[in-house]
């Protein structure tokens, strides 16, 4: 009995020292030299003590629409348990000014995913739709104020994520098995590996709804868990992740000057179909978990992470409280 004892104590005691090893190096043992020998903390995320969890970042321009003091700035979106989601001017001195949204005068607290914007609208990825409204009313609104929406459009996806550049509006949705599944018909195989998600590209249209056709232009095919996308001289950049393990980001030739791959019928329509995939993968970096939404400035990828919300701090090894920008050069 006693050695029965011994042997059972043996063994709990070596579990134990597995389980402290592996979490004093899951803890620690994580440095990502090769993301901050590149990046740079840029301005502080806000929201944070209020309980925001950021999601969506972009770049505000350089237009009549925006105040000179927030040009070149960012507006940061984000949801908070049991309020409506809300979205952030983001400056250099932790500004901390955001306003809600109503359409036809109803709170809207549906998950805010991406945001974006043209020179004179925000965009907003608000499950299956995307919201628009004029810098005009946002920039107008008192602080912590409510403004209503100039309109909405269905994009037959649920975004999770939205980009504009070179009068394209692209939306994606994210897939992880189990609790976010997208269409069967998303899930496409490519070079042995299958694409889960569809990207798609609205052509911007003076004319139409919001200001974008109802039809995309074109389809992308992604992998899965992406959470940020963004367009630059050529290149497609996606942050993915999911939880307490790594993010990743991955570079991408920008396959639309190529041949397409096949058409995706929509709205009654054969539209272009494109992959991102091993064929026209560039680099590939490791960040530290919870990355969020991406976009271009002064030739920069800025990234925005969720790790320093209430929600996680307590349990992430690597707790962002900053914007971070890494060169494109670098990448």
């Amino acid at each position: 009995m006693k050695r029965a004892k011994y042997f059972v104590l043996g063994a709990i005691e070596a579990v134990l020292i597995a389980v402290f090893v592996f979490l004093s190096v899951w803890w620690f043992g994580r440095s990502y030299k090769d993301f901050y020998g590149a990046a740079a903390a840029s301005y502080p995320i806000p929201g944070l003590e209020s309980g925001i969890s950021p999601q969506g970042l972009c770049t505000l321009p350089a237009s009549d629409a925006v105040p000179d003091e927030f040009e070149g700035c960012f507006a940061m979106s984000g949801y908070l348990s049991g309020q409506p989601s809300r979205v952030y001017l983001v400056g250099p001195d932790g500004t901390n000014f955001h306003t809600t949204f109503t359409e036809k005068g109803k709170d809207i607290s549906t998950h805010f995913g991406g945001v974006t914007c043209t020179d004179t609208h925000l965009y907003i990825a608000s499950g299956g739709k995307i919201l628009s409204v004029a810098f005009e009313k946002f920039f107008g609104a008192e602080n912590g104020g409510a403004v209503e929406i100039d309109g909405s459009f269905q994009t037959g996806l649920g975004n999770a994520f939205c980009y504009f550049e070179g009068g394209l509006l692209y939306a994606g949705e994210f897939y992880r098995p189990g609790n976010y599944e997208t269409d069967p018909a998303h899930h496409l195989t490519w070079d042995g590996e299958e694409n889960p998600a569809f990207v798609y590209a609205f052509r911007a249209d003076e004319s139409a709804p919001c200001g974008f056709e109802e039809t995309p232009a074109f389809v992308l095919s992604v992998r899965e868990q992406v959470q940020g996308f963004a367009v630059s001289g050529g290149k497609i950049y996606l942050s993915t992740s999911y939880g307490l393990p790594d993010s990743e980001l991955f570079v991408y030739r920008d396959p639309t000057s190529e041949k397409e791959r096949g058409t995706v019928s929509i709205n009654g329509k054969e539209v272009p179909l494109y992959a991102l995939c091993a064929d026209n993968l560039l680099s590939t970096v490791t960040l530290p978990c919870m990355s969020e939404e991406v976009c271009i400035k002064d030739g920069s990828l800025c990234i925005l992470f969720e790790s320093m919300s209430k929600k996680y701090r307590y349990v992430v090894h690597h707790r962002i409280s900053r914007i971070y920008t890494l060169p494109l050069s670098s990448l």
